[in-house]
């Protein structure tokens, strides 16, 4: 039995929904992330006088001055962008064919994400230190990070009604 009958407010199926769902996260979240970091691989000197790496990123293994930590901070940004890239196009090919093993990997990793994303806006808010900004960035990051979780939870609706054959 399914989580959920239907996507946004009874407006989509989860077939739909899921297939839309794919789609924004591939635009959305895949390709903007591999822009970015492509950009930031390309400008690294510009980027490292924006974002600082401290010595708890590199865990003291690489001196935050130099380039090797941004250098190894965004080839693995670039790495992700490119595995959430497959896993969007994996579920879109999963909803498109009713094939429920292949929405697994989307849900898998998104839901690895949004451990990631949802500790990190907790963290963020935690040591804020009262500034506004860092306030309004941990709720976005929260926001955002329980859409994604309601997002996975359509796909595995999905994924559980093509187990029950609503969807054959």
């Amino acid at each position: 039995m399914s989580i959920l009958k239907k996507c946004c407010c009874c407006c989509l199926d989860l077939r739909a929904g899921s297939l839309a769902i794919g789609v924004i996260s591939f635009l959305f979240i895949g390709v903007v992330q591999l822009v970015v970091a492509i950009y930031c691989l390309l400008n690294v000197e510009e980027t490292r006088k924006r974002i600082k790496f401290e010595n708890a990123v590199t865990f003291g293994i690489i001196d935050p001055e130099s380039d090797a930590a941004a250098y190894i901070f965004f080839s693995i940004l670039l790495l992700v962008a490119v595995l959430y890239i497959l896993a969007a196009l994996v579920l879109i090919h999963g909803v498109r064919t009713k094939r429920r093993f292949l929405l697994l990997p989307w849900v898998f990793f998104t839901f690895l994400n949004m451990i990631m994303a949802f500790s990190g806006g907790i963290l963020t808010l935690i040591n804020s230190h009262g500034y506004t900004l860092n306030i309004i960035v941990g709720i976005i990051v929260l926001c955002i990070s329980l859409t994604w979780i309601y997002f996975t939870c359509v796909v595995f609706s999905f994924f559980q009604a093509l187990q029950d054959g609503d969807y054959w």
